[in-house]
């Protein structure tokens, strides 16, 4: 039958998996240099940040083992020219948050996006942090920093690049540590969004994705922290490869990590026998390794033998060859097997993006519309999702292109990541602009009541909002309730809000509720408000119970910790008297140490917003 679940007992795939069963575990990562930590204890004691061999010679680092404790990897940009913190602001935040941690929070909760998209998605209790002596990776702790880069690449710092899928597998957390820093002298804003822009972050990013425990830690201030679960909720992050380097030539120094770790995580899967798992990260090595094609970079890895010996390759022309050898990598019998995971060859190859190989499957009567029946957690996506979505979403431009002129459904049919949908999450304004050349109602909304513009909104993405606009002439989008949902989630940037602002959305509007995006988000809220008044209170509810009813954008903003938003439209003159229907204003939203630029505008000065709202629309990404 066409939607027949796939056995893979007696595959090649199964037998080699089989195979590895008798080998040594030799897929983990190699540590080329000792994992140098700093413990906590001395962590809370600095008042400045020192490099490497200064920290060595106090006898301040210690070499991780984990029968010593448990590790903390932090991902961070550099907020300074020659030096990680220059003022110390990025690490004080650190600070705060892990005493945090360790003296009044209780459990670290899920971000909004989780909760909503992951409902079994659970908060990290803070005794996990505290049960053992916790030890802090730290790059300009652990990394040597003060070698001549005549050394090459067997120098102490290469090795430590070459270890970071090492370190980050040996670290039980993973954090983010992103909160607003304006540095004066560079006239810079460091915010989530230009961390997850940063390629070395993103390398860092891809390492804990592939590892063993996908979730992080994001800390926005000393006590807003969230654990992030789910793909979609992962700030605007892209493949490493086309990430921000100061330096173009680390763009070739990441590429061998990057591949090395992909082909180990690719093995541990078969080692496993988890081949829905080993099939998402195999066709999603072309995702991964997107902007390295021109730094040594030779393709997929493939890694099951035999494939030669197997077929006459001399009876097969290239097209059937290439579908063959898919199958027989991805253990499928046939093009339409369904397995575990409820997804079909088709789906696996629009996740690669390979045109020929869509083009061969569609060829040998795979259906274009044909859509996977349970979600994919791995790469953030629900169930009923087709072909032609994953391409978009994945911004494979070929292949979509091509799918659209194979009669794939523009619209998805009954779905919440309908193609539109992927595209405004994915920001591919080219996606945008393809499937509406072809006659796709960008008004269309999904499943859940949801349309494209506003998704794009909350997910803060710039290109697609502006294609959006383009393609309807901005006629029948409501700009003031776009201005709300960019508060939602992550989408709070200086860029989209001014942006939304131009258009003239009403800064101090007070009616929204709820129900205003969609149905479906209406009928959420009325579930996590109450919750919120009788039971456990988290992010998600938090917001749902003072956001509607008289929540402005500033109120959202600050629920949200989205300081550089919340600058802007203070720097644009919201009010700050107006209350929500609890009686909050936003000032009474600021929990906590918040930056200084927002403190000083609850206090009667909007200079400093203006300031850092002024540097963040110089660097944005949209001017870029």
């Amino acid at each position: 039958m066409w939607c027949c679940k796939s056995s893979c007992e007696d595959t090649a795939l199964a037998a080699y998996a089989r195979s590895l069963q008798n080998k040594e575990d030799d897929q983990t990562s190699a540590m080329l240099l000792p994992m140098y930590t700093v413990p906590v204890k001395d962590l809370l004691l600095m008042g400045e940040i020192e490099p490497h061999e200064e920290l060595k010679a106090k006898g301040i680092l210690v070499v991780f083992d984990k029968s010593m404790g448990n590790a903390a990897f932090i991902s961070h940009q550099w907020v300074g020219n020659n030096h990680p913190d220059p003022e110390f602001k990025q690490m004080q935040v650190l600070q705060a948050a892990l005493r945090h941690i360790m003296s009044d929070l209780k459990h670290i909760p899920l971000d909004v996006v989780t909760e909503m998209v992951l409902p079994g998605s659970k908060d990290l209790p803070t005794s996990k942090l505290v049960e053992k002596e916790l030890f802090i990776w730290y790059d300009y702790f652990s990394c040597p920093q003060m070698e001549s880069a005549n050394k090459g690449s067997r120098s102490d710092l290469s090795k430590a690049i070459e270890s970071i899928p090492a370190y980050v597998a040996s670290c039980a957390f993973f954090f983010v540590l992103c909160p607003v820093i304006e540095n004066e002298n560079l006239q810079k804003i460091f915010s989530p969004r230009s961390w997850a822009r940063r390629g070395w972050c993103r390398l860092e990013r891809a390492c804990c994705e592939l590892g063993q425990n996908q979730s992080w830690i994001v800390v926005k201030a000393p006590t807003s922290l969230e654990l992030i679960s789910c793909p979609s909720a992962s700030m605007g992050s892209g493949p490493p490869g086309q990430g921000d380097f100061s330096v173009p030539m680390d763009r070739a120094k990441m590429a061998p990590v990057l591949m090395a770790t992909l082909k180990r995580k690719i093995l541990q899967l078969l080692q496993a026998q988890d081949f829905v798992s080993y099939r998402v990260v195999l066709n999603q090595q072309s995702v991964y390794l997107k902007g390295l094609e021109e730094v040594g970079i030779e393709g997929s890895y493939k890694p099951v033998p035999g494939f030669e010996e197997s077929f006459e390759r001399e009876s097969m022309d290239s097209c059937c060859l290439l579908v063959e050898e898919f199958l027989y990598q991805n253990g499928f019998r046939r093009i339409g097997e369904r397995d575990a995971g409820g997804w079909m060859p088709l789906h696996y190859a629009a996740l690669s993006g390979d045109l020929p190989l869509i083009q061969g499957l569609i060829a040998r009567g795979a259906n274009p519309n044909c859509k996977t029946t349970k979600d994919q957690p791995l790469v953030g996506l629900p169930p009923l999702t087709s072909a032609l979505a994953i391409c978009v979403m994945f911004r494979h431009h070929g292949a979509t292109e091509f799918l659209i002129s194979a009669r794939a459904s523009l619209t998805g049919g009954v779905s919440l990541c309908t193609p539109l949908i992927a595209a405004a999450v994915a920001d591919s304004a080219e996606g945008v602009r393809l499937l509406c050349e072809a006659r796709c109602d960008p008004h269309r909304r999904n499943l859940a009541g949801a349309g494209a513009f506003g998704t794009a909104c909350t997910h803060g993405t710039v290109h697609a909002v502006e294609e959006l606009l383009q393609q309807t002439g901005g006629h029948r989008l409501d700009v003031t309730l776009a201005l709300h949902e960019t508060m939602m989630n992550h989408g709070g940037t200086a860029t989209l809000v001014q942006r939304l602002l131009d258009l003239r959305a009403d800064m101090n509007d007070q009616s929204f509720t709820w129900w205003k995006p969609f149905v479906g988000l209406g009928l959420l809220s009325m579930q996590k408000v109450v919750q919120h008044k009788f039971g456990k209170k988290t992010l998600c509810s938090k917001l749902m119970y003072h956001g509607g009813h008289g929540g402005t954008p500033l109120m959202l903003a600050m629920l949200t910790s989205q300081y550089e938003a919340a600058a802007c439209l203070i720097a644009a003159g919201a009010r700050l008297d107006l209350r929500n229907s609890r009686g909050w204003t936003a000032k009474d939203f600021a929990e906590g140490p918040v930056p200084d630029f927002l403190l000083e505008a609850f206090e009667g000065s909007r200079e400093g917003c203006c300031r850092v709202t002024s540097a963040a629309l110089r660097n944005s990404c949209l001017q870029a």
